[in-house]
């Protein structure tokens, strides 16, 4: 009789588990779970933390654990998500996804989700069964799967350009497994490091902007390696990197008297022709954008005409447009500055900034001549017959000489005895002309310079000669007044 009458006693234990209504001692069965909703990102994993207790007896039948979706009846075996028991059908829905992760004789009932997919979103409530003894909880488990969720990237204030500055990348974590999380798309240099929190993880770097990297795609790449099911995510964000002016670049446009056009780009001069016209443009790169303005390097420069766009317009040049101008460019970062070269085709005249003169050293004379034309001219020396150019010595006679862009310089310098009167001619040519320049060297005295020394002393000769012929003509006239009183 012992026999039935603990079969009896146990399905009443049974009907009390599983039949509402009924008044049974169900202090024995707990249930802790999260109560909270338990929030999982698209693709992602969880494990949800279980624990359980349920009335022990003395018997040796093998317990099973059970998750099921919320509305489902295990009394008419309907499918399980995740279970123990072998023998149990599983939702196709949670086939391969779902398992009970936890070790049922420690109490431990953790369900554990991967790859969450948005049907799995709902309530699940836990059920044991051991043998006779079997008892469904009545707490549940909410669970939201929320779209895929991408890396978040922080970036605190203003970037500037070769200022470190602090940046950071958080990517959740996935069943406690730490993804690999880098960055791309810059080119600036970057420390990092690691840092792994309960739900997420964050890469912290210290990052130094350039100038190349404004506008370029700062990336957050998190690595899940979910065995046959890797998942990536990303975040991109648009850089805006303040830096100061910087890569002046000169471009425009030559109009010639004739009509025929030329465009330049990336020059830094031209050479025009007078009556030309020129338009010419100074673009400088820089965040913000940059206020250009023109300077001409001249004391003589006059107002410079500038379109809306801040291009600088010469029309008609004439040879006082002629020189450097100079593109200024500045913005809240900084400024910058490039200087173009406009040469304006004219043939050899007298530098202005260097006479051409002759003096007398000691024993010696020396001649200096300074040209100025475009291009530079050719000097020559003219003396005593002969012509001496370049950096030569003949005789008594040593030229040196040298020249830039648009001046030649040659200095004659005389050495030794010499008597009499020595004519000199310093000549300069170039495809547009030439200029000679005369000077006389005299063996006495002082020199007299260039053809104003011969009309000194022609002026002089003059004068004395007039001055006789008056006096002549007085002494006459008076003489004839005396004689007829």
């Amino acid at each position: 009789m012992r026999c039935p009458l603990e079969v009896l006693i146990l399905g009443l234990v049974s009907t009390c588990l599983l039949w509402e209504g009924v008044q049974c001692k169900t202090s024995e069965f707990t249930l802790m779970v999260p109560k909270e909703v338990v929030s999982v990102h698209e693709r992602l994993c969880v494990i949800i933390p279980c624990s359980f207790t349920y009335r022990r007896l003395m018997d040796t039948d093998e317990l099973h654990g059970y998750w099921y979706r919320k509305g489902r009846n295990p009394s008419w075996h309907d499918p399980a998500v995740a279970t123990t028991d072998g023998k149990r059908a599983i939702e196709d829905f949670a086939h391969n996804r779902f398992s009970l992760l936890g070790d049922l004789e420690k109490e431990n009932c953790s369900l554990m989700i991967i790859d969450a997919q948005q049907i799995d979103q709902g309530e699940y409530f836990f059920r044991m069964e051991k043998g006779y003894l079997k008892y469904s909880y009545p707490e549940t488990i909410s669970v939201e799967v929320t779209g895929s969720r991408n890396p978040k990237i922080q970036i605190p204030g203003k970037l500037q350009a070769e200022r470190p500055v602090n940046i950071t990348c958080t990517a959740p974590l996935s069943c406690f497994q730490k993804p690999n999380i880098t960055w791309a798309g810059i080119s600036g240099s970057i420390t990092s490091r690691i840092h792994v929190l309960p739900r997420n993880i964050k890469l912290r770097s210290t990052f130094t902007p350039s100038a190349e990297d404004d506008g370029q795609q700062l990336t957050c790449i998190a690595k899940y390696d979910s065995g046959t099911n890797p998942v990536q995510m990303e975040k991109s964000l648009q850089l805006n990197i303040s830096y100061p002016p910087q890569m002046l670049r000169f471009s425009g446009e030559l109009r010639h008297s004739n009509g025929s056009r030329r465009n330049f780009t990336n020059a830094s001069r031209i050479e025009a022709q007078e009556g030309d016209c020129i338009k010419l443009h100074c673009k400088a790169d820089g965040n913000p954008s940059a206020n250009v303005t023109w300077v001409k390097e001249s004391q003589h420069s006059g107002t410079l005409q500038l379109t809306s766009d801040n291009t600088l317009k010469l029309s008609n040049v004439k040879l006082e447009n002629k020189g450097r101008y100079r593109c200024q460019a500045q913005n809240t970062e900084g400024s910058a500055e490039a200087t173009f070269r406009i040469y304006l085709a004219y043939s050899p005249r007298p530098c202005e900034q260097d006479p051409s003169h002759c003096w007398r050293e000691d024993n010696s004379f020396w001649c200096n001549c300074s040209i100025c034309s475009y291009p530079a001219p050719r000097i020559q020396w003219q003396v005593d017959g002969e012509t001496l150019e370049g950096n030569t010595t003949k005789g008594k006679w040593q030229v040196t000489s040298w020249n830039e862009e648009e001046v030649a310089a040659s200095t004659l310098h005389l050495t030794g005895n010499w008597d009499g009167e020595h004519p000199v001619v310093c000549q300069g040519t170039n495809p547009s002309g030439e200029l000679p320049m005369k000077f006389f060297l005299f063996s006495s005295g002082n020199i007299l310079k260039q053809n104003i020394i011969s009309g000194v002393f022609g002026a002089l000769i003059m004068f004395t000669a007039v001055m006789f012929i008056v006096l002549f003509v007085f002494l006459c006239s008076k003489k004839i007044t005396a004689s007829q009183s």
